[in-house]
């Protein structure tokens, strides 16, 4: 098949010679345009990522030593309290005016920093807890020793500097989390016992603020690790804890200058870039993909094949218009082709001269008249063809009605005075008449009026066990439907409804618009319509097909809408066995009687 293929190429190509001085000099042009753009995006990336590394160097190692400073204030917050010789009698006693001076320290320790979200202070001699956070509005003491059972307590106490740090990362759905969690043991120097727990919850403002001098790449990803490799705090895409902590364990902690390494996460190639703290061996630890760094590369590689390209396209357009100087009538009827391939037969080619050009330009302008008159010939016999369904289809009207609406009028006379049988003679001259009217469309206030005659007869019949109510909107009082639509679903409602049950039945008509459609909706409270039945006949509705068969029903009335409407419109089924059914129709609403639409098969 490619020798094929390549056999085909070589025949066009040395059929013309246009055709092979495009294809040398865009080869050459082409040649030249990649050679340089990959010779650029190896200069530029180069330089880009020694750049990137030199610049990430000296931030990390700044970020860390701010980093550092922070960690010492913390420490120097927590331990502030030691040397407040009132707090630390407060602590053993367990007097009220002790207590209040516990809570006013506490709270002065909590406002004295924006970035502490909780502070609490618990007193092992006591068994009280003071605790205050922007969870909840004021200070709460409590009676527990449950702080004593915590790890971090233990950790703290069996520590040589009665300090536990907990991360707070990924704690909290608020603000992305908190940063860390700072535990501080107050003791008795004599009896090293805890006097007291500090715990002092950080959020993540000055955590922010720190990193903020990053460089924030796209895709960069920003890691703090503790001298144990707990993860502290991270920014950027999500990557796999796994992958993360095989790097910060195999990262050194005598490593004390910034230092980088490529690694690979999930087949994804990072340039990583860490600083180790020599003050409390934290990690600082940055992973930006290779395709980041390579973007700004990239992107020159993209603008040198962009103006590449348009010099070769330039080049190809000269050699272009210097062939079609020749052949420009030619390619006029080509196009005139290419539109009669597209559906446009309108357009005829302009006679120049008398060479073999004009003579085929003449031709073909033969060949777009008889065209047009196949067309036309063939619009008018499908016209023809659906006119004569339609006929067909309305010709299909079951009489049972007006045989049935004629015994009634036989039983009323004999029953009741001159002035029901009137109204109902009259009644039945209207639906005669309406129904021989030729005409494929009606408005809805003529098919409603029709409904109206209808009913009176059909009520004749049943009597109180049929009620119609009508609700229409204004709006669509002149709109146009098929005639004889809402009568045929009105007589099935009840030649399937109330012919097949005992009691009474509410049937409702309504016409409503809804995003520029008409709604005609026939709802009754029958005995309704099984599962298995209604799904057959929703199979049958749902056909492409338009489909004709004997006797009235849904499937006349769906083909009738389609034929006069289009494919698109057409009516739905809903029903429930024992609870009722509704038919919905939609039509466009048009104020304008419609055509017949074509529908294809």
């Amino acid at each position: 098949m490619i020798v094929n293929l390549w056999k085909k190429l070589h025949v066009t190509i040395a059929s013309k010679l246009r055709n092979q001085l495009i294809m040398l000099f865009s080869a050459i042009a082409a040649c030249i345009v990649i050679l340089l753009s990959y010779l650029s995006y190896l200069q530029s990336a180069g330089m880009n990522r020694d750049h990137f590394i030199e610049s990430n160097r000296k931030i990390l190692k700044l970020v860390n030593q701010n980093l550092d400073g922070y960690l010492d204030r913390i420490d120097e917050l927590s331990i502030s309290l030691r040397k407040d010789s009132q707090f630390m009698d407060a602590i053993i006693s367990k007097e009220y005016g002790s207590q209040l001076y516990i809570q006013n320290q506490l709270k002065n320790l909590y406002y004295s920093s924006d970035d502490i979200e909780a502070l609490s202070i618990y007193t092992p001699k006591t068994g009280l807890q003071y605790t205050m956070s922007k969870a909840f509005i004021n200070l709460r003491q409590e009676a527990t020793n449950a702080p004593e059972a915590e790890r971090w307590y233990r950790e703290a106490a069996q520590s040589h500097k009665f300090r536990s740090m907990e991360s707070g990362y990924g704690v909290s759905e608020k603000d992305g989390g908190n940063f860390l969690v700072f535990h501080r043991i107050l003791i008795n120097i004599a009896d090293k016992k805890p006097l007291a727990a500090i715990s002092i919850t950080y959020n993540l403002k000055e955590i922010k603020r720190i990193l903020q001098d990053m460089t924030g790449e796209s895709g960069e990803y920003i890691g703090i690790f503790n001298e144990a490799n707990e993860l502290f705090y991270a920014e950027g895409p999500h990557l796999a804890a796994d992958a993360t902590v095989q790097l910060v364990r195999s990262i050194p902690l005598n490593a004390v200058e910034t230092e980088q390494r490529s690694w690979t996460i999930r087949d994804t190639r990072y340039l990583a870039i860490y600083n180790v703290s020599p003050h409390n061996g934290w990690k600082l630890v940055t992973l930006t993909p290779y395709s980041v760094l390579n973007e700004d590369a990239a992107n020159a590689r993209r603008i040198n094949l962009i103006v590449g390209s348009g010099a070769v396209v330039l080049l190809i357009s000269v050699i272009m218009i210097a062939a079609n100087a020749i052949t420009r009538r030619l390619m006029q009827l080509s196009r005139q082709i290419v539109m009669l391939g597209d559906g446009i037969f309108e357009v005829q080619g302009e006679i120049k001269g008398s060479d073999e050009i004009a003579h085929l330009s003449r031709k073909y302008n033969q060949m777009i008249v008889k065209i047009n008159d196949l067309i036309g010939e063939r619009y008018e016999m499908q016209l023809n063809e659906r006119n004569a369904r339609l006929i067909a289809l309305e010709a299909q009207i079951n009489p049972h009605f007006l045989y049935n609406s004629l015994q009634a009028i036989s039983t009323e006379a004999i029953i009741s005075g001159m002035d029901r049988i009137q109204d109902m003679v009259d009644a039945l001259a209207s639906s005669l008449r309406y129904s021989i009217k030729e005409a494929e469309t009606v408005r809805v206030k003529e098919e409603l009026t029709h409904i109206s005659n209808y009913m009176l007869l059909q009520q004749a019949r049943f009597g109180s066990r049929l009620r119609l109510h009508v609700e229409v909107e204004d709006v669509v009082k002149e709109a146009w439907i098929p005639k004889m639509v809402v009568q045929i679903l009105v007589e099935n409602t009840i030649k399937h409804g109330l012919e097949q049950m005992t009691g009474d039945m509410d049937v409702v008509v309504k016409a409503t618009t809804h995003e520029g459609l008409l709604i005609l909706t026939v709802t009754d409270n029958g005995p309704g319509i099984s599962e298995a039945r209604l799904t057959e006949i929703r199979s049958f509705l749902d056909r492409h097909l338009v489909e004709y068969r004997e006797g009235i029903g849904l499937n006349n009335v769906n083909a009738r809408i389609k034929l006069l409407f289009g494919p698109e419109f057409g009516l739905t089924i809903a029903s429930e066995h024992g609870a009722g059914t509704e038919v919905i129709v939609t039509l466009p609403l048009k104020e304008e009687r419609p055509y017949v639409q074509g529908y294809h098969h």
